[in-house]
């Protein structure tokens, strides 16, 4: 394991994740490491030393099972959080697990909130067959997914580092013009997960976390996946992608080399008191 030591919030991003590692395993669930987690079982064989969650990512029908499954496998002070039951609290399309005893301040949006400690889990889903199809497939997703962040614009994280143009454009637009913030985000989401769901993991050759950071950067082969392969990540031995490199390189670039302090990814969040145990309102 890399030589670093643990912040408060990764230990209980850590506790978080116990019970859904026990679900997953004991299940025989296929998993994988998404993003910065695959990234810090790489680079660092655990967190990346200033990332505050845990990504995993889940093919789409398995992840449904998750979703139905995991909240009775779960401590009293933990929930599972969706947009479908929790929009008031959680206007993410993925899941979210989270500890209700703590919080974090999230300062990188125009409007600030306090969200739970958590771990993220992210549907994984197939692609169209065809260079053609999967192009239109994008339009759609990306003119579905812009539709919802002018929904939602007072929560999008403004201070994200290494945006592409196109999207500083876009915020600076939004800002100006107020584009799309009468929108009803639920239904914007709504619309991103009907098309989501079109192409079925397992019958696809390309498939994407569309919802995750990264967008499109986030297709791949579906056999850079495969069965997946182990990678020590602090105390687990975790699933990831068989050809880890590919992807990370697809996403990164030289991803071995630590990025400047200035262009770390950090979510913009300060832990909050501890709740002394009392759920968060």
């Amino acid at each position: 394991m890399d030589n670093h030591h643990l912040s408060p919030v990764q230990e209980m991003i850590l506790d978080v994740f116990a019970p859904i590692y026990k679900y997953l395993e004991s299940n025989h669930m296929e998993y994988y490491m998404l993003g910065g987690t695959l990234l810090g079982a790489i680079r660092h064989q655990g967190f990346i030393p200033w990332d505050d969650d845990i990504d995993i990512g889940i093919p789409r029908v398995q992840y449904e099972q998750f979703l139905r499954e995991i909240e009775a496998n779960l401590p009293e002070h933990f929930k599972l959080y969706t947009y479908q039951s929790n929009f008031d609290v959680h206007h993410y399309y993925f899941a979210r697990v989270v500890d209700t005893r703590y919080s974090l301040k999230r300062t990188g949006s125009l409007v600030e909130r306090d969200e739970n400690v958590w771990v993220d889990i992210f549907p994984l889903d197939g692609m169209p067959k065809g260079r053609i199809r999967r192009g239109v497939h994008k339009i759609r997703l990306m003119k579905a997914r812009f539709l919802y962040h002018c929904a939602c614009f007072d929560k999008v994280n403004l201070k994200r580092p290494n945006r592409p143009l196109s999207e500083r454009v876009a915020i600076k637009l939004i800002s100006v013009t107020g584009f799309g913030q009468k929108s009803d985000a639920s239904k914007c989401l709504d619309r991103i997960d009907s098309l989501l769901r079109k192409y079925p993991y397992e019958s696809s050759n390309y498939v994407v976390n569309f919802m995750g950071q990264y967008k499109f950067k986030e297709m791949f082969p579906k056999n850079w996946y495969g069965a997946g392969k182990l990678y020590p990540f602090e105390k687990y031995q975790l699933s990831g992608p068989v050809e880890y490199d590919r992807i990370l390189t697809q996403m990164y670039g030289d991803y071995m080399t630590p990025p400047k302090d200035c262009d770390k990814n950090a979510h913009a969040a300060v832990l909050n008191e501890e709740k002394d145990g009392k759920e968060a309102d």
